[in-house]
Order: C-alpha cells, then structure tokens, then sequence
C-alpha cells in the first residue's frame, strides 16, 4: 500500500513504503556539520575499559542520552552509569541540527486533538514551553550562554507562507489553538507587512512568534558531560565513545511463580557475584492504576532484572537497567520499533561568516531571526556570527528521505533546491548565491503522531527509550532526560509529563511522511 502526499504543485505523489532493516547503524564516515566540537574530547583516545557490571548503561551519546546521565548523577551519584555512544558524542541527530529552540506542538492541533483530546494536546504544549523554560534556566544558571552560543533571536521566529492557500490553513489552525490558550503571542502579518519587514515580495504573509533562541547542540551536549562526570565520584561515570552496542539479552526473568530463572555468563562471574540477590517485583503499575508517578521497583543493589550488553567488538557488561537513546537509530536494538519509529534524512548547509575570506564573500542577512516555511520542510536561521543556516528541502524529491539513515551521502537534487532557496528570494542579498561554506546531512526519527517515546519498553523489563522526536528534539530532549533519569532510579516523575508520550504497544502503529506530521497543517 503506498502513501500519497501533496506535491508543492497540489499534484499527489506516490510515496512508496520503504522496507528498513531491523539492523540499522550510523555511518562512520558521515558527512561533516558546521557546529564545531569543542576540544578536548575523548573522541580518538583509547577506549576505557568497561567494567563487568554496573547499575545503568545508558545507549547514544546526543543530549538525550547525556542529559540522562548528568541527571542521574545529580540525584542518585551512588549509582555506577556507563554511556555508550557508537560514534563521538554529539555525532548524530544531535550536532546536526540547526540549533533552533522553538516552542510548538510539532504536529497539527486539529488531528492531535481529535486524538488525545483537546485537554491533552494542551497539556503536551505546556509541558513544551516548561522545557524550553527548563534549559534556558540550566543554561544561564550555569554560565554556560557564551559556551553553548545560546541567545535569544533579536527578532524573533516567522513561520511564513508561499501560497494564500497554506496561510488560510495555518491561520485557521492558530485561530484553534488560540481557543485553548495557545501561542496568544503569535502575531499574524499581512502580505504587506511581510514584505516591508523581510524586503522581499516572495511571501503572501507570516506569523511572527517571539521566544525563539538559538544554541550550539554539540556544545551543549559536551558542557553536560563535564557537568555529569563531575556531578559524583569519578568512577561513577564512564563514557565509551566509538562503542557500538550490537545486542541487549535478559538474562533473569520471573517464571510467572515467583522462580527466578538465570543464564549464566561465559566468561564472566556468576551474577551471584555480580549482584548479591535478585528479587524482582512489578516495575510499572498497570494501565488502570492512578498512579503512573513512580516505580514500584527502585535502582538498588538488589534490583533485577538483569540484562547483559553486547558490543559489536563482542565485549559484554551486565546492568540493571539499559536506556536506549538512539533516536533514529532506535528499531536496531528494539526491532518492536522498526516501523513506529522511522529514519529520515535531512539536509543541511551554512554560509561563510559575512564578508569572511571567499570565492564570494556572504553578506550579512537583514534579520536576526529564524524562519519555518512550506509548513516545515523548509528552514533558515541567522547565527550569532552571522552565518545563515538553511535546511530542509526533503519535500524536492518523491520519496521524501523517508526511509534513509545514510548520513554519509546528500541527494543532489535536494542540494539544488537548497542552494537556490534564499538566492531566489532575496537576491538583494543572496545574489551571488548562496556560497556554502560546508553541508551535511543528519538522520531524524519519525514516529506516527510526531511525539516521543520516553519511557519504559513494553515487555521489555528494566529497558528504557527516549527516542522518535522527530525533528523536534532539541527543545524537548533536556528535560526529557530529567524525566527519564527519575523513571529510571525509581522516583517520582514530573507529573507535568505527557502521559501519551509514555511508550505503549497502540503507539507502535507504522508511521506514515504525513501521519501526523507538522508539515500536515499547510495541507
């Protein structure tokens, strides 16, 4: 069966199905973004040595999987956590993105509604704008605004519209949400209000939103790993980076009788040396109870199940408890996943800095700010240094890179559109080209209603997720690690958490380019 989605001409296309291996990895010699890596890292030394056991082990080293980490050694410094990251920190989704810190929904009002329920679409929106409070607080408690290059945009976020057909559409949507409390700060502008502000003809109209900002993603995520190695004591962390995780096996489980069955190790001591005891008791209420705030099992040194981690050099570690933060890369590991959670890639460029040394020197954008267009599938932002970042364009090509995890390559004819975007529609300033300084491309993860899994895996006990934030992460995957890391030890959660982004077996449907997705909206 194939699923259609609207060209930009209004013409249907065929978007075949793709057909993804349960075994996807990253590539090792991916193409290279413009957000820099701080030094020094580890990333190039030898490997540390991994320890027989330990209490968590933590999968994918991009902020969700850091932020887990620093949170965990916040509150339970006690506990020994292992993260493994197949490449270096920050090589994937993470340290490819624009760096955008934009509140939204990031799918359509209407159909989330229709699904969830008004009172519950709100809920995920406020707990939106409490992450986006959440990390410009850690952020600026921190020190950390001039290290990470985070500031707000001078003026603000647009969300503009090529056609009158898609601002009638995204205006009834706002008018919507409006209703219910959301985004009253978003101030439509007419076509001619647009074309003062912008100095261009090229859009019908725009919305500005204020409280957009900007930060460096692979800075960020490198300030939480100094700040979670020193969150305890020294041997509580180790991070593995260029450790690829081939398989996660139980290794104890409940017979139903209360009989604990066990596999032994070769090569390793028996789990009775490892941990003293195992007695293993429910670790998620049921689907009716109340209470869906805490563990009814806590992280302790008598905890289970326990659950052997393989690399793909065939090293093994036993923990306690595994948290999968691959994103994209997520069914690999949880083939329960392959067609709910689904790669896409996507593209992008970034200019010299303004009048910087070059075939053809960049001039300066007019506006600080960052711009969503064709409902999404297009992107540019300005960068403190004046740089533009653009990004987008998968909706060129008929497939729309659904499927495709190789962040080794970028599709030409994408390139073409992306190179010729902003030329054509700013040629006062771009007309010289657009005169990419570097491009690259990065592997996003999709998911049916574009909202997380974060949480505990169905049948898979003492496994954790934080993965599917389709496109939409870098807002969100701070606190998500926050909640994750209480999830994980045990604790009381945020009771402001979205209970429908919890990982349960009805949101494992296949997800389709345009079920439910922010670009749905403009169509």
């Amino acid at each position: 069966m194939q699923h259609t989605v609207k060209s930009r001409v209004g013409v249907p296309t065929p978007v075949p199905k793709p057909t993804i291996s349960y075994w996807i990895k990253a590539f090792p010699d991916a193409t290279k973004p413009i957000m820099a890596r701080p030094t020094p890292s580890p990333s190039g030394q030898p490997k540390p040595s991994l320890p027989q056991a330990t209490d968590v082990v933590i999968i994918g080293g991009g902020i969700a999987g850091v932020s887990t980490a620093y949170h965990l050694r916040k509150t339970r410094p006690d506990l020994q956590v292992v993260l493994m990251e197949a490449r270096q920190l920050s090589h994937g989704a993470t340290g490819r993105n624009g760096g955008l810190l934009w509140p939204a929904l990031n799918a359509p009002w209407v159909k989330t509604a229709d699904r969830y329920g008004a009172t519950e679409a709100s809920r995920m929106m406020a707990f939106e704008l409490q992450c986006l409070s959440e990390l410009t607080q850690f952020i600026k408690a921190n020190g950390l605004e001039e290290e990470v290059r985070h500031a707000p945009f001078g003026d603000g976020g647009f969300y503009v519209y090529e056609t009158e057909q898609e601002m009638q559409a995204e205006l009834a949507e706002l008018e919507l949400m409006q209703q219910f409390g959301i985004h009253t700060d978003v101030e439509p502008l007419s076509h001619r209000e647009t074309s003062t502000l912008f100095g261009t003809d090229a859009f019908v109209g725009a919305v500005r939103q204020p409280g957009v900002s900007r930060v460096w993603a692979a800075r960020l995520v490198h300030a939480l790993a100094r700040m979670a190695a020193a969150a305890g004591p020294t041997e509580g962390l180790v991070v593995a980076e260029n450790t690829r995780v081939a398989a996660v096996t139980p290794l104890s489980y409940d017979d139903g009788v209360g009989h604990v069955r066990q596999h032994q190790l070769q090569g390793l001591p028996a789990m009775e040396e490892v941990v003293p005891s195992i007695n293993i008791s429910p670790l998620w209420p049921p689907a009716e109870s109340a209470d869906r705030t805490s563990y009814s099992e806590a992280l302790d040194k008598a905890s289970a199940p326990l659950l052997q981690v393989t690399t793909e050099t065939g090293e093994s570690l036993l923990a306690r408890r595994v948290v999968h933060c691959t994103n994209a890369y997520g069914s690999s590991l949880l083939p329960e996943l392959r067609d709910a959670l689904v790669p896409v890639r996507n593209h992008v460029a970034a200019t010299h800095v303004p009048g910087a040394a070059a075939a053809a020197p960049t001039p300066a954008f007019p506006m600080d700010a960052a711009f969503f267009a064709r409902g999404g599938y297009v992107y540019w932002s300005r960068r403190e240094d004046g740089r533009m970042v653009v990004g987008g364009f998968r909706d060129v090509v008929p497939d729309l890179e659904w499927g495709v995890y190789d962040d080794a390559s970028l599709h030409e004819r994408i390139r073409q559109e992306l190179h010729a975007y902003l030329p054509k529609r700013f040629p006062g300033v771009f007309g010289g080209g657009l005169n990419p300084e570097v491009e690259w491309s990065g592997i996003l993860g999709f998911t049916r209603d574009r909202f997380p899994f974060v949480g505990p895996m169905p049948g898979r006990r003492g496994q954790f997720v934080a993965a599917g934030f389709s496109g939409h992460g870098m807002t969100r995957t701070f606190t998500c690690g926050r909640v994750l890391a209480d999830m994980v030890s045990g604790l009381p959660y945020d009771t402001n958490f979205p209970a429908t982004w919890l990982p349960a077996a009805e949101r494992f449907e296949p997800a389709a380019p345009t079920v439910l997705g922010p670009e749905a909206a403009a169509d």
